[in-house]
């Protein structure tokens, strides 16, 4: 009876402690490999893996490797730095990449491969038949870049829709910035000297890179968003050369553009303001490309600093 009376005695004292302290773990030894590494010095530890990885000029693969695996323990901003660093590394790349499309060869295989309608949407490395085009689409595809053509010639872009796994890592610029890049690399505005967009499409994009440039100043992409808002807004007040905003046909402007300009010019924003007033001169002069047009056009674009 002495006995059982010790061991409640036992049970109560136990209980008693873990209510007040809450259950007591194992002691932790240096080699206990379930520490948790305080979030910080994660950070800081991943931060100065990043420096040596670039430092050491690994290449492009392993850099992707990396972000993939790190990515998801930064902050918005050491994140968007690891994003920058990687469209500079492809876009240093891209030029070593694209002499390896430069190849007669390669260039005569991917022309029978995609032939007559060269819809490059669903690249695979499986469609082509030699091993030295399938090398090329295979780094191609892991570097994140996509296949485009012109000219009839086929070269590398960047995919920025290779990016947008990393959109909620990234702070708000740089997720805006890859949501517009994307919308560029899924669909060039122009080939061959053609908008291959409707005028629609044209000032739709320009609005979200005007938005871009009046919510982000201080962003690190402001200057080229800002070099390829001036790109649409000169494709808008000029067109193309094969795609003038006025028809060679008469010099009168081209029914789309001028249907898309009645739909721009409603909005409210620093673009449709430039817009209206340069339409309202079209209209007065009969919708044709009259001197005072052509002088209109020429001072707004002095006056935006385009290149026409």
């Amino acid at each position: 009876m002495a006995n059982k009376k010790i061991l409640i005695a036992v049970l109560a004292l136990a209980i008693s402690v873990n209510a007040g302290c809450g259950i007591i773990n194992k002691p932790v030894t240096s080699g206990d490999t379930n520490i948790a590494e305080p979030a910080d010095a994660k950070q800081e530890r991943i931060m100065k893996e990043y420096e040596n990885i670039i430092n050491e000029e690994n290449g492009i693969l392993e850099y992707i490797s990396f972000i993939d695996k790190n990515i998801g323990d930064l902050s918005p901003d050491n994140a968007s730095m690891l994003i920058i660093k990687l469209e500079e590394m492809q876009k240093e790349h891209r030029l070593r990449l694209e002499d390896k499309y430069y190849i007669p060869d390669i260039q005569n295989e991917l022309d029978e491969t995609f032939r007559p309608e060269y819809d490059l949407s669903n690249v695979k490395v499986e469609d082509v038949k030699s091993e030295g085009a399938k090398k090329i689409l295979q780094e191609t595809n892991e570097l994140g870049y996509k296949v485009e053509t012109a000219e009839g010639s086929f070269f590398p872009i960047i995919d920025y829709g290779f990016y947008e796994k990393y959109s909620s890592y990234v702070n708000l610029d740089i997720k805006d910035y890859i949501s517009i890049m994307t919308v560029e690399s899924d669909k060039v505005p122009a080939k061959d000297a053609a908008m291959v967009i409707s005028w629609d499409e044209l000032f739709e994009r320009a609005f979200n890179q005007e938005k871009f440039l009046e919510e982000h100043k201080a962003s690190s992409k402001f200057e080229e968003l800002e070099a390829l808002y001036k790109k649409y807004v000169t494709f808008a007040i000029y067109g193309l050369d094969n795609t003038p905003l006025f028809n060679y046909d008469g010099n009168t402007m081209n029914a789309d553009a001028k249907a898309a300009y009645a739909k721009s010019i409603a909005k409210d924003s620093n673009l449709s303001r430039i817009m209206k007033e340069y339409y309202e001169t079209i209209e007065k002069n009969g919708f044709k490309l009259t001197d005072k047009v052509k002088s209109y056009r020429n001072d707004l674009a002095n006056t935006m600093k385009l290149m026409p």
